[in-house]
């Protein structure tokens, strides 16, 4: 068969798959991806409301308010607990509207107090927002959006977070939509009879309700219904708008005047750290506070669909890819409204956040929509294109790459003023965005590079184009400069080793950890980059197979590379998260653990939670020595305690000096490193899982170095090793591959001040310098006590360039332009000449 006949037959196979891809626009082909969405959105929305505990003190404050409440106001005599507070809460004490409050009241009176029940009747509110954006884009444009939209909104984080949390602010968010969805309908949507957009304008004025009652005429009136009205007025001139479209436009034109008005009048003149019922909030003077809180929500709150926003933001500009009509038109308005309630709605947020507590953004539908309606417009025709591709990708690099220097703005989507991220979730949290990103941004540039074009796939002179392309430029001298480069890097392949081990050339020696990377393994790179290219369509040919395969379009596709991420932080990375922001696990352990009779008691702020998951009051400290003397004053009891992160030091530095020998205060559960849970003894075949414990030895160690080095009296170096990162002791090292040296040390007397540690490891005019928190900052040398042995670990990696040889080993404790004296051993200048180091 001849190259030709074969590239024809291939042609019209995919000609023919391509020809049973269902039209998007027809409504039978909408309905399974209606479905799918819906799926996602339930799923997204319920299925883990009680997979994490409370977030004290955010969660827990909301919760004990409403309890209130359902106790005095609810008739749920039953939640009543002893010692606790039980009274009506105050408008002072709830600090924003009570409607909020009121539905997780209800939820605690109809099924008890735990977690699920007080968000269930939030998740519905958040549902019934999903809704009324689904409603609003599938009348004003058709199913197959709105689904899209349904799916962006409820993967959304700072949606589905404010909805399966006890924060209350899902009914600010969702009321907006409901509000911005019954009006619009009300307006723009001329197809329903008079009755209908009757029912609508009452369904916005619901929204409106909703969002004044919890937070106030400003967020949740004056928003939706000025929003309304400036789109009308910019669409007055459509000849889709009818004369109920008039009657209902000026209502919303003059609720939204009058609302604005007297929200503003409100806000300058109300006095300061005093609940104005009327806005919703108790003021106070935040100066400090812009409009980056709002940004920071957009970016990180939204991500990764953050990455799509401000290319969907673009496109509402511009007209719809369908032939003008009254679909026309009506897609129009619905480009319009979105984009004037975004407007309006970033306006209203960022002015009130300087005297506000802080909101959540409320105008994520509008942007799920707008996003929506980007990859709708890709399916009927508007152009893909390189720039939107890398546009979207370099978003979700970049806003990755903000997660990875600033872990705590994945917390950005909780919208609360406290929290710290935790420290045992990091590398977990930077491995799932890190591939989430990778493989989002990949798959959206390959499906959204080009339009829906229909053309074949796997055709062969193109490959072949390409190849002669390469074999012919400029008369045969590209080739001939690839070949003569990797004979060059062949060469270096072969040389560099061979000087790293016995030649030692100086030029080669002095090579820097890049360029030495490009020598020893540019022979293979070089080819890779120059069948770039053909990888490039090779992947671009499988994905339109594919799409033709599996009857989907590109921008579908695209879309749902997104989504996938979008899920996978839905599902798993933020349950995970909040799981370590609660104390719940340590209760439930302390329930497994503990006996009939053993005391808890935790340390500081409120023991509110106990009341949740230990169904009982427990004893609340409030300073560490208090708690320590409380635990270690009956050691014939058994008592357990719930401790913060940053009260464990202390305590344990204070069990070691009391426990003789010393040993670490026993710690039963440490899966999170905000919240642990303490006991006073271990029992037999329990695991003290303190995480001092790397550093904080029970027992001397023999470590592979020994030393004798005295430090000001103070501290004695007894020795150092270096172990592979599974710990595996070693005596030879290899260039670019990550070990761990390790420093062992007994401590003489109290220590005084602060010292990091450095270490040096030098020779063949080479040097690497180690300079670190000593134990990673995290128990002070102020905890360290006579008697204790210490070890710090520090992971380290010497540069390519470091050849094979014999090294020497220095260290020392450093504070600003000062050294700890060496008092005794080998060192000059107070830096410890601890032997020698192998590097093969």
């Amino acid at each position: 068969m001849t190259d030709d006949v074969a590239t024809t037959e291939t042609t019209e196979t995919l000609g023919e798959l391509e020809a049973v891809v269902p039209d998007p626009n027809e409504g039978g082909a909408q309905w399974p991806l209606v479905l799918v969405s819906g799926a996602v959105v339930v799923g997204s929305l319920f299925s883990l409301i009680s997979a994490s505990g409370l977030w004290e003190p955010p969660e827990l404050k909301v919760a004990e308010l409403a309890r209130r409440i359902a106790v005095n106001l609810l008739g749920g005599s039953a939640l009543t607990i002893a010692g606790g507070l039980n009274g009506v809460p105050t408008s002072g004490e709830i600090g924003r509207g009570e409607f909020p409050f009121t539905l997780i009241a209800l939820g605690f009176r109809a099924f008890g107090l735990s977690e699920w029940a007080g968000r269930l009747p939030l998740a519905v509110f958040g549902l019934l927002g999903v809704v009324a954006t689904w409603l609003l884009v599938s009348r004003l444009a058709d199913r197959a959006t709105a689904a899209f939209a349904a799916l962006v909104l409820a993967t959304t984080p700072l949606y589905f977070l404010q909805a399966r949390t006890i924060l209350g602010d899902i009914v600010t968010l969702a009321g907006l939509a409901i509000a911005v969805s019954g009006l619009a309908l009300a307006v723009f949507d001329t197809r329903l009879g008079a009755l209908s957009r009757c029912i609508a304008a009452l369904l916005g004025a619901g929204g409106m309700a909703a969002g004044f009652g919890a937070r106030g005429i400003l967020l949740g009136v004056a928003v939706p219904s000025l929003a309304i009205a400036l789109s009308y007025l910019a669409r007055r001139g459509s000849p889709a708008m009818d004369g109920l479209s008039g009657v209902f436009g000026s209502l919303a034109f003059a609720l939204g005047v009058a609302t604005t008005f007297i929200g503003v009048r409100a806000f300058v003149n109300a006095p300061e750290h005093q609940f104005v019922r009327l806005l919703g909030a108790t003021l106070a003077d935040r100066r400090n506070v812009t409009h980056d809180v709002v940004v920071l929500q957009l970016g990180h709150g939204l991500f990764p669909w953050s990455a799509v926003v401000p290319v969907a933001l673009g496109r509402l500009l511009l007209p719809p890819p369908i032939p003008e009509g009254p679909a026309f038109e009506r897609e129009s308005s619905l480009k319009t409204v979105l984009l004037v309630v975004s407007t309006v709605a970033f306006g209203a947020y960022t002015a009130v956040a300087s005297r506000t507590p802080l909101a959540p953004f409320g105008a994520v539908f509008a942007l799920a929509a707008a996003v929506a309606l980007t990859f709708r417009d890709l399916e009927r025709g508007a152009p893909g294109s390189r720039s939107l591709a890398l546009t979207v990708a370099a978003f979700l690099v970049l806003l990755f790459t903000d997660f990875q220097n600033f872990p705590e703005k994945g917390l950005a989507a909780f919208v609360v003023d406290e929290g710290r991220f935790p420290d045992s979730f990091k590398e977990r949290a930077l491995a799932t965005l890190k591939w989430g990103t990778v493989g989002s941004a990949a798959l959206f540039a390959l499906f959204s590079f080009e339009r829906e074009t229909g053309k074949p796939a796997f055709r062969k002179d193109e490959y072949r184009a390409y190849l002669s392309a390469v074999r012919t430029a400029w008369s045969g001298n590209v080739f001939f400069a690839v070949a003569a480069g990797q004979v060059t890097l062949l060469v270096l392949a072969i040389v560099v080793p061979l000087s790293d081990r016995f030649l030692h050339l100086k030029a080669i020696d002095g090579m820097s950890r890049e360029f030495r990377v490009v020598a020893r393994f540019g022979y293979v790179g070089l080819p890779v980059l120059v069948v770039l290219p053909l990888l490039g369509y090779a992947a671009r040919d499988v994905s339109r197979f594919a799409c033709r395969l599996l009857r989907l379009t590109r921008a579908s596709v695209a879309l749902f590379s997104i989504a996938a991420f979008a899920a996978v932080l839905s599902f798993s990375y933020y349950p995970a998260l909040a799981k370590q922001l609660s104390p719940k696990e340590v209760f439930e352990s302390y329930k497994r653990f503990s006996r009939p009779g053993e005391d808890l008691a935790m340390i500081g702020g409120s023991s509110g939670t106990a009341r949740y998951y230990a169904r009982r009051e427990v004893k609340n400290i409030s300073t560490v020595q208090e708690a320590f003397t409380w635990l270690t004053e009956k050691d014939s009891e058994r008592r357990w305690l719930v401790v913060r992160a940053n009260d464990i030091g202390q305590l344990n530095s204070q069990f070691r000096a009391k426990k003789l020998p010393a040993h670490n205060i026993p710690v039963l559960d440490a899966r999170s490193s905000e919240i642990l849970l303490v006991s006073n003894q271990l029992r037999p075949g329990e695991e003290n899982r303190n995480p001092f414990s790397r550093w904080v030895l029970d027992a001397r160690p023999a470590p592979r170095r020994g030393l004798d080095v005295d430090f000001n009296g103070q501290l004695h170096a007894i020795g150092w090793e270096v172990t592979t990162p599974d710990g595996v002791v070693v005596d030879r090292v290899r260039a670019a591959k990550r070990y761990i040296l390790r420093l062992y040390y007994e401590v003489e007397k109290p220590i005084s001040g602060d010292w990091q540690t450095f270490i040096h490891i030098d020779g063949y005019q080479r040097r690497y310098n180690g300079d670190h928190e000593t134990l990673e900052g995290k128990y002070p040398f102020h905890l360290w006590r006579p008697g204790d042995f210490i070890v710090d670990n520090h992971d380290f990696e010497l540069e390519p360039n470091f050849a094979g040889g014999t090294y020497t080993v220095f260290f020392g404790l450093f504070r600003g332009d000062t050294r700890l004296e060496v008092k005794r051993g080998g060192a000059e200048d107070n830096r410890v000449n601890a032997g020698t180091l192998v590097v093969e």
